[in-house]
């Protein structure tokens, strides 16, 4: 954006909010030349008003107290295809009809590679960014994806407030960190239009029966179930959050959004005053082409194959035949057991992005048995360390599914693997066949 664009974004945003907003921002879309330097020597004239007024905003701009002065909406756009995009995505429209202005807030990451190696490395950066209309549904347009505008109920003063702390916060660039639990483009929404509410909350209601006093867990698997390789990693990094219940704010996601904005109200803190969050009919943007279908080759098939290739394997192996591929299937096995036992520990302990808290699947996954595989394969007592570690994984498979909601299937059959390999490797595996030779 050219210095000039930011002159005339920062003007144009005091004149409708009544405020100075400070500061640069983001890049935003701006009308044509021969308008914007008419609108700049307006919004000058207006601005210097500003100083010398209350916030009387009738005063500083004929029919700002008009209650479709500005509009503002909650945009829902519905489920992608890939995983970050299962829940579906959420923004802020406002738009200024007598000044021409018209932009969509939406809560965006960094993008690209480098954008993704932030994410995992916990060092994402998140904020509201201006795009105009057509260029935010262009992109749903290309994927397929609808999207409604909901329009929220708000007061002219509240709107052009909502309008100011939307900009103000696009000043700031992405500031916040990225997790997904209370950091994202739902919450993030809900939380500025609450925060613009003077004594007064938002109060969620019409929350679909089957989502009702669920914990964690069970929510992520209902969002995610049309993509069930996303579900399986969203379940592998929850840990003991699946387990908990968030405040609603952090547990609704845009899927869900339709149910309860026709119920949700606005009420005041004393509850002698309430009113319907959203105001009229919905109005649908896109409509929806693109149907989530889940991959044919879903995590339990992928690692129940795997499952019965390797019982397979070790029942050759026990008969004395393929010594030497059971040998690279071990290397194999126990090199990735380490580097996703890292990952997990370093995503569960450092990044933060489901929070900090413990995670169940430490416990098979995590980097040891490699270690005694690499020092003390050649020792005569080397098979005892692993008896105890065999046992860890047998019992684990079981009482998972009774201690946390993080236990499924997919992840039962791949300890299945690590514990016939592990068995395998045990001194008691080591005695049955001393025994038959």
């Amino acid at each position: 954006m050219t210095k000039k664009q930011m002159i005339f974004h920062h003007l144009i945003v005091s004149k409708i909010t009544g405020r100075q907003v400070p500061g640069t921002c983001l890049p935003v879309f701006s009308p044509d030349h021969m308008k914007r330097l008419a609108l700049i020597c307006v919004s000058i004239l207006l601005t210097l008003v500003s100083f010398a007024q209350t916030d009387d905003y009738d005063t500083l701009i004929p029919g700002s107290q008009r209650d479709d002065f500005v509009n503002a909406s909650l945009l829902i756009a519905s489920p992608g295809n890939s995983i970050y995009s299962v829940f579906g995505h959420c923004a802020l429209r406002l738009q200024c009809p007598s000044q021409h202005l018209d932009y969509v807030y939406t809560f965006e990451t960094e993008s690209g590679l480098a954008g993704y190696m932030k994410f995992f490395a916990g060092q994402s950066k998140a904020g509201f960014a201006a795009i105009s209309p057509k260029e935010y549904l262009t992109a749903y347009r290309r994927e397929g994806r609808g999207v409604m505008a909901y329009p929220i109920n708000l007061t002219p003063h509240e709107k052009q407030e909502l309008w100011r702390a939307l900009d103000n916060d696009m000043v700031q660039g992405p500031h916040r960190k990225y997790n997904l639990i209370k950091n994202q483009c739902l919450s993030m929404s809900l939380l500025t239009v609450e925060s613009i509410l003077e004594r007064e909350y938002i109060s969620f209601k019409g929350i679909p029966n089957h989502l009702v006093h669920k914990n964690n867990g069970c929510l992520v698997r209902y969002y995610s179930r049309m993509s069930p390789w996303g579900q399986f990693l969203y379940m592998t990094f929850m840990g003991s959050e699946a387990d908990d219940t968030w405040d609603i704010e952090y547990t609704l996601a845009p899927e869900s959004m339709p149910y309860l904005l026709r119920e949700s109200k606005i009420i005041s803190a004393d509850h002698t005053q309430r009113r319907a969050f959203m105001k009229g009919n919905p109005q649908q943007l896109l409509s929806t082409t693109f149907i989530p279908t889940p991959s044919s080759v879903s995590p339990s098939l992928f690692f129940g194959f795997l499952l019965v290739m390797t019982f397979f394997l070790t029942l050759l192996q026990v008969k004395g035949c393929c010594r030497q591929l059971t040998h690279y299937v071990d290397v194999a096995l126990f090199v990735f057991q380490s580097i996703a036992g890292l990952f997990l520990l370093y995503v569960t302990l450092v990044t933060g992005l489901f929070g900090l808290h413990w995670n169940w699947y430490l416990i098979p996954f995590n980097p040891i048995p490699c270690l005694f595989w690499i020092c003390f394969r050649h020792r005569s007592w080397y098979g005892r360390l692993f008896n105890l570690y065999a046992a860890i994984l047998i019992l684990f498979i079981p009482l998972m599914f009774f201690v946390t909601e993080q236990a499924d299937i997919p992840h039962a059959l791949l300890i299945s693997i690590l514990a016939i390999r592990t068995l395998m490797n045990s001194s008691l595996s080591q005695v049955i066949q001393q025994k038959k030779s």
